[in-house]
């Protein structure tokens, strides 16, 4: 299992970047939110969706990383560089928190879902997850967990009740009035 950090110490790509932590509190969401400004980077990141081709990191983009406290994953908005929403990213992780530097971390369980701005859902490396269980990386439970984590957060996407999107979307909204956290 790897552990992430939140500000991608060794993210290559990106050449100059703004980084910040806050903590965000309301009826729908409570923990860290982090927020990555990549002001250069060397080559824009591409990314295939089956028939979707989408850029997820480019000089002016920003990325916007939910903790919720008590939950089993994050998101990360991707924001490009007019501040509309590129794709929602979400890692499941057995656990997350905040380092003695206080920047935030999660323990990746390899399982991911992308969100498109049409709501068009795409559950990722599944084949990742259990090449991580077959080489001992994760434990069967830990693998129970994503799957579990995962299907739910596909259900209440399906029925319209996953309401950490329009939360991410209010982040992100504030984000780019302010270029920062209020």
């Amino acid at each position: 299992m790897e552990r992430k950090m939140a500000n991608r110490p060794n993210w290559k790509r990106v050449t100059d970047r703004h980084f910040e932590v806050t903590h965000k509190e309301n009826s729908c969401f409570n923990g860290k939110v982090t927020a990555i400004h990549l002001k250069q980077v060397s080559e824009p990141l591409l990314v295939n969706y089956k028939d979707h081709e989408v850029c997820i990191a480019d000089s002016g983009y920003t990325w916007l990383q939910h903790f919720p406290e008590g939950e089993k994953y994050t998101i990360t908005t991707v924001l490009d560089d007019n501040g509309e929403v590129v794709q929602f990213y979400i890692d499941m992780c057995i656990d997350h928190g905040v380092d003695e530097n206080g920047i935030p971390w999660f323990d990746d369980l390899y399982l991911d879902i992308v969100i498109l701005p049409d709501k068009e859902l795409f559950l990722l490396d599944d084949n990742e997850l259990m090449e991580a269980f077959k080489k001992g990386d994760i434990n069967k439970d830990q693998m129970k967990l994503a799957h579990e984590t995962a299907q739910k957060i596909i259900s209440m996407h399906k029925e319209g009740k996953f309401e950490q999107l329009e939360t991410c979307t209010e982040h992100a909204e504030e984000w780019v009035q302010e270029n920062k956290f209020l």
